[in-house]
């Protein structure tokens, strides 16, 4: 994969390679180990699109429970699963597997600590739940249900892990080379020159952002 970036006054070329099957293993790591993990179940008169979810625990069982519509009956069906909310980074290596060259800066720039933690989240409504006024019975039920829901989540995801080693080993897994460079005044030179615009070459694998800017990246660089 080719990276073109501009540096000041300068256009760097740099070579972006990396072990596709090693970064999906990867990826697969994140999604099992790092997802947010939330238990679904409810009951439906058809197959649910799942598609763009990922789950795993599938089930699907046949109530023998119809429902009556104008055109037609059908049976309600009872499905359950546990749907893995993955971090984006996910999102970020699905990009870089498709060699979209583009998404190279928000990986070497990803927060790791965008991740809210369970346990932060289940403090956070416990506190709320006993700063509501006593009498107001009805916020306390609604607020004492929405604890519970986060304390079976917590059990769900009592074996998660954080983000930090898998994305330490993405960015090792990421080698990043510059081979060459040329000034922008070269360039609009050899443009007038040949009256053509040759920046159309490069636009689609181009970034004004300031190279690499993180220290780990910049390691990286020969």
């Amino acid at each position: 994969m080719i990276y073109f970036i501009k540096n000041n006054d300068v256009i760097e070329k740099y070579q972006i390679d990396f072990d596709k099957k090693e970064i999906e293993k990867l990826r697969d790591a994140i999604i099992d180990n790092c997802s947010y993990i939330e238990h679904k179940e409810y009951y439906c008169d058809h197959v649910p699109r799942l598609t763009n979810k990922i789950v795993r625990n599938y089930k699907f069982e046949l109530t023998n429970n119809y429902v009556d519509y104008f055109v037609e009956t059908r049976e309600t069906v009872f499905v359950s699963y546990d749907e893995y909310n993955a971090p984006e980074l996910v999102n970020l290596i699905n990009r870089l597997l498709e060699n979209d060259s583009r998404v190279l800066q928000q990986i070497f720039n990803y927060d790791i600590s965008t991740n809210i933690p369970i346990d932060d989240k289940i403090d956070s409504i416990n506190k709320e739940f006993f700063e509501i006024d006593i009498k107001d019975i009805e916020k306390k039920k609604a607020k004492l249900h929405e604890l519970e829901k986060l304390l079976k989540i917590q059990e769900l995801n009592k074996n998660q892990q954080g983000i930090k080693q898998y994305y330490n080993q993405l960015i090792e897994l990421i080698k990043i080379k510059l081979i060459d460079s040329i000034s922008v005044s070269e360039l609009e030179r050899i443009q007038s020159f040949l009256e053509t615009y040759l920046s159309n070459k490069i636009e689609n694998n181009y970034s004004n952002e300031k190279p690499f800017a993180i220290v780990k990246s910049l390691k990286k660089l020969d």
